[in-house]
């Protein structure tokens, strides 16, 4: 316990002291918002994590602060790309695929927001947040203002628990998860050691790409192999 406590509190300390950009009265309106993914692994009961990510998107959405929702996240603890089991979740819930902008090559939550702003930034979507559960949105922050990331170019919206709470069990359905799934698929802790895996947490290992391509939800199931 004595452990976990010493590696607890500094964290919420870091996170707290982070400045974040929130959704205030004016509830500004972006042309897009981030959503980063999450491990899929089919069979398990959906975490907190996933219920909170899915919500907080959903909500934006229909509250019409925001036209496009980009969600961001490969292949990379299992063989299920992050970016299109969340767009399958959100196109049950209502949302069109044409609304649903996949990233597919992020690894780590830093590459999360880097790819994302390479799609925003090819695409005239000029005002972009990240919107994800307040511990993610502290420690990108927090990473990207310890290892030198400029950030300045995307706004910051940790989910509110009392809104996310209306959705708590409305994603409770089955998805054809299967259209995610990449047969040519190794776990990221067999492709880079663990040094290598730090340099990609602390957003060292993304280099800006020349074939950023815009891609719908619609495309889901396209891909495989």
């Amino acid at each position: 316990m004595k452990r976990f406590l010493s590696y607890l509190i500094p964290a919420l300390i870091l996170i707290t002291s982070v400045q974040i950009t929130s959704a205030k009265d004016a509830k500004p309106t972006y042309d897009a918002i981030i959503i980063p993914g999450f491990p899929y692994s089919p069979g398990e009961k959906m975490n907190a994590i996933y219920r909170m990510r899915l919500a907080w998107a959903y909500e934006l959405y229909q509250q019409g602060r925001t036209e496009h929702i980009i969600l961001s996240g490969g292949a990379v603890h299992t063989p299920y790309v992050e970016a299109e089991i969340f767009a399958m979740y959100l196109m049950e819930m209502g949302v069109p695929a044409d609304v649903l902008i996949l990233e597919r090559n992020a690894e780590h939550s830093m590459e999360n927001v880097f790819y994302s702003m390479e799609i925003a930034e090819k695409y005239g979507l000029e005002k972009v947040a990240v919107a994800t559960d307040m511990w993610q949105a502290g420690m990108i922050q927090m990473i990207g203002s310890i290892h030198g990331h400029d950030l300045s170019n995307v706004d910051f919206l940790p989910a509110k628990f009392s809104i996310v709470n209306r959705y708590w069990k409305s994603f409770e359905f089955d998805i054809d998860h299967q259209l995610a799934y990449r047969n040519e698929f190794t776990p990221l802790v067999e492709r880079k050691d663990k040094d290598m895996r730090k340099l990609g947490t602390h957003g060292h290992l993304w280099k800006p790409s020349e074939c950023v391509e815009l891609s719908l939800a619609s495309e889901i199931g396209a891909a495989n192999n």
